[in-house]
């Protein structure tokens, strides 16, 4: 049998799919989340072979339970996303149920599932090929999760003052703390809003909202203040940008 969790905030598709996953001889189901908390604790504790994961969860999207989970199984999404968002994941090889979703939709799911667990060799590069070609379609970032230990943190974006890359890991700094994160800048750069955060060096991108002063350090390039007196130096072609952006 292929052992499964339910991911899904929304009661009655939560109740569907659990009545679908009990009448369904090939599956087990082991658990419920409503969460993406608990769903990541769930997945990373008893491993399903298969998830049914809801794309937009209350805290966090499902595309970012995919990038922070330690365990890889094959994924059906729930979803009310367009056709068109719905073609482009589809090309992906990852099977959707489009909300509202039927019995028999369900079944068709499940069986290309079955031909996926006899044809697949490797689903790390499946899934990896997937969030790749994907990203694109999700949702500018709104929340990002950091895991310290075996917990995990939610972070606000509004909250964080900058993003740094040191020794190709990237660390998101608050006010009073600074987390490591499962993101790169050139991710970071194209999933979050333009409008507020900006890329002043290849290392560096920074929440606006929390800029005090930029001056002139020399050879073109900048040095820029945050309120937190945090030091940012701004790289001569971001310099250029940055000047026509805040039109100084």
């Amino acid at each position: 049998m292929i052992t499964c969790i339910i991911i899904e905030d929304e009661a009655p598709s939560r109740k569907r799919l659990k009545t679908f996953v009990e009448q369904n001889d090939a599956l087990d189901l082991m658990d419920e989340a409503e969460n993406a908390i608990d769903a990541i604790q769930k997945i990373n504790e008893q491993k399903p072979q298969l998830i049914f994961l809801d794309v937009q969860l209350p805290d966090l999207t499902g595309l970012d339970i995919l990038k922070v989970i330690k365990h890889n199984p094959f994924v059906i999404f729930t979803t009310a996303y367009d056709q068109y968002a719905l073609n482009a994941f589809q090309n992906n090889a990852i099977d959707f149920l489009l909300k509202p979703f039927s019995q028999d939709n369900f079944n068709k799911a499940i069986n290309k599932l079955k031909e996926k667990l006899q044809l697949t060799p490797n689903l790390v590069t499946e899934m990896s090929r997937f969030l790749e070609q994907a990203r694109i379609q999700s949702n500018v970032l709104t929340r990002i999760p950091a895991k310290v230990g075996e917990k995990i943190f939610i972070l606000n974006v509004q909250e964080i003052l900058y993003f740094k890359s040191k020794d190709k890991v990237v660390f998101a700094h608050l006010k009073s703390d600074y987390f490591i994160i499962n993101y790169t800048l050139d991710e970071l750069q194209e999933r979050l809003n333009n409008e507020q955060f900006f890329r002043i060096h290849r290392s560096t991108i920074v929440n606006l909202d929390f800029v005090r002063t930029i001056e002139p350090f020399g050879a073109g390039t900048y040095l820029m203040y945050l309120k937190d007196k945090s030091e940012l130096q701004i790289s001569r072609n971001a310099a250029r940008e940055i000047r026509a952006k805040l039109d100084w």
